[in-house]
């Protein structure tokens, strides 16, 4: 048995141990009107975990967010990265939504919840907007709870949006308890879609689906003109990905 003092110890994934950046968010059809992702700019925060943290999770982003989801609490992690997608707006002189990668588990949180009204409560005096994108990890098995703080968010002004949505389990149970207003397609639907029968007809089952519950729908991960042209003709509301922008690297 190796001594104490021997045995190695793996510190606890924190948002300390984050670099971001951000993605534009853009509108596919000119609606003439100010609005997010149209006139006004909409970005996704991205997390990356810092090149010593990279190492230590595997060299994968999926494992390092796997750490900072199981080794602590959600909310805490969520709530940190909040709170600096909160700075980063108020730092902005023109009206700005922001996407943040939330756990569902999140949402069943009273901590989290006062921290994401407050905060949208602060940035909307200038013109900003916060949008929670849901991630599909996992299970959330407080469901009423989450249903029901999620309404209540959304009735302060935040946003909700379901993240890669088409890439594991879905949670059409969110859809249906009329909670959701972004779809954001997974970029494995979208990839090569103008060559796909099945890929473009999944897309405008989601496209369809958006249209019945009153939801908006992004397509992720946009590389070509040629997929960009088939996104349009289905009828989809925005993109992201590279065709528009990179990553931009921000401090955050």
């Amino acid at each position: 048995m190796k001594p104490q003092a021997l045995v190695p110890v793996s510190p606890t994934a924190t948002v300390e141990h984050c670099a971001f950046a951000v993605q534009s968010i853009r509108k596919l059809s000119a609606a003439g009107k100010k609005d997010f992702g149209d006139q006004w700019p909409w970005f996704e925060l991205l997390m990356r975990p810092r090149k010593l943290h990279w190492d230590r999770a595997g060299g994968t982003i999926e494992s390092f967010i796997d750490r900072l989801y199981t080794e602590r609490p959600t909310y805490l992690s969520d709530g940190e990265v909040l709170e600096r997608a909160i700075h980063w707006l108020m730092r902005r002189n023109v009206p700005t939504r922001v996407s943040v990668n939330t756990h569902p588990m999140s949402l069943t949180s009273i901590r989290f919840c006062d921290l994401a009204i407050q905060g949208q409560l602060q940035v909307q005096t200038c013109g900003h907007s916060i949008c929670l994108e849901l991630v599909e990890f996992g299970d959330y098995p407080d469901r009423q709870t989450l249903v029901d703080n999620a309404r209540s968010l959304r009735s302060m002004g935040l946003v909700i949006a379901l993240d890669d949505f088409g890439s594991r389990v879905n949670v059409f149970d969110l859809c249906a308890a009329g909670i959701v207003d972004v779809l954001k397609i997974d970029l494995s639907i979208v990839r090569e879609l103008h060559r796909d029968l099945y890929q473009r007809a999944v897309v405008d089952s989601i496209s369809r689906l958006g249209c019945g519950i009153g939801a908006q729908v992004v397509a992720e991960g946009v590389e070509t003109e040629a997929e960009l042209t088939s996104l349009e003709a289905l009828g989809i509301d925005f993109a992201q990905g590279f065709h528009f922008h990179r990553p931009e690297p921000s401090e955050i």
